[in-house]
């Protein structure tokens, strides 16, 4: 009768120890990140009572999380931050702020177009607009330069993988991953009115300079080419246009001091070889 009972109770046993082993809380590697302890507003000193401290997994944490309140202590926010939410060096800096002639225009680039992980409040930068053409493969041309950069979004930030500090004392990377696929940008564009060049596309009355190597063949014009135009538009209707009409933008570096060299533009077909039609024309 003993053995019976004792396979099935030897059986059970093993069982109830695995599903305990199988049940019990797994530990969680995790970290001390400071937060705002309540809503804060862009320009707002940071204080001791502003900043609070909780615990998270390390897998959820932003990589450059601050455990230590007293780094973060009399420095300005230069973004809101809402109660609850991490607060790191990539939040800090000047709040947006603009002169009485400049507005703040938004404006959507990628990660490739839009300098990411460079461009920092403060800089200036010029603005390429790229159009798609149907008669023409594209046409892009510079039509803003010298505008100040006033916001750009953390998440399209450069982020330092930083080591974070636990609270057994042990160190771990945070493994945060940041979609630095595109972003928006906010520019100081000026309300007064510019002269932007602008000149017609060549299409007719071309030939081939026939010296030239025919991977470098171009549309040389047979008559002179009349004086491009001066349009005179605001910024940021042209920004607001260009925008409406679904043209990408490319940002560019500028030093201080730039020298600005108008241009009319540049379509990627006159850039090319001629079709069979204009060849025969």
């Amino acid at each position: 009768m003993q053995r019976k009972w004792t396979l099935p109770l030897l059986l059970g046993l093993l069982t109830g120890g695995l599903m305990a082993v199988l049940l019990w809380p797994q530990e969680v590697p995790t970290v001390s990140v400071v937060t705002a302890a309540r809503d804060l507003g862009a320009g707002a000193v940071l204080t001791a009572a502003d900043l609070s401290v909780i615990t998270m997994p390390a897998d959820q944490a932003p990589a450059d999380a601050v455990a230590d309140p007293a780094v973060l202590t009399g420095q300005t926010l230069a973004v809101v931050r809402f109660a609850g939410e991490a607060v790191t060096p990539r939040h800090l800096g000047p709040a947006v702020a603009l002169a009485p002639d400049e507005r703040g225009v938004a404006v959507q680039v990628q990660a490739d177009t839009g300098l990411a992980g460079l461009l920092r409040p403060g800089m200036t930068v010029g603005v390429v607009a790229t159009l798609e053409e149907q008669d023409s493969l594209g046409f892009a041309k510079a039509v803003l330069d010298n505008l100040r950069v006033v916001y750009v979004p953390p998440t399209f930030q450069a982020q330092p993988a930083l080591d974070l500090v636990t609270v057994d004392g042990t160190g771990t990377s945070g493994a945060t991953q940041v979609n630095l696929d595109k972003g928006v940008i906010v520019l100081a564009v000026p309300t007064g009115v510019v002269e932007v060049r602008y000149e017609e596309a060549i299409h007719e009355s071309a030939q081939i300079d026939t010296n030239q190597d025919p991977l470098a063949e171009l549309i040389i014009p047979t008559e002179p080419t009349p004086e491009p135009k001066m349009v005179r538009v605001s910024p940021v209707e042209l920004l607001a246009a260009l925008n409406a009409a679904g043209a990408s933008f490319t940002l560019v570096l500028m030093p201080e001091g730039a020298e600005i060299a108008p241009t009319v533009g540049v379509r990627l077909s006159e850039l090319l070889p001629p079709s069979e039609d204009m060849t025969n024309r």
